[in-house]
């Protein structure tokens, strides 16, 4: 038969190895955070207009080349 210290400590032991295989919840809500910020620039620069300025936003806009946007 074990002694109380030994079943204690196999305990203890079975507890961490369980808490070294999940994540702590701060850190998934870190990584959904990062996960959103990464999805929202890579649609960004997918689905951006990079082209020629195109029509004018309102009439009478003028397009500054130095500034780059309308004015």
């Amino acid at each position: 038969m074990s002694s109380k210290k030994a079943r204690r400590r196999e305990r203890q032991e079975q507890n961490q190895a369980a808490g070294r295989r999940k994540l702590s919840p701060v850190t998934l809500f870190i990584l959904s955070i990062g996960l959103a910020v990464l999805v929202t620039v890579v649609v960004t620069v997918v689905f951006g207009d990079r082209s020629a300025p195109g029509e004018p936003p309102w009439p009478g806009a003028a397009w500054s080349s130095a500034h780059g946007h309308w004015h």
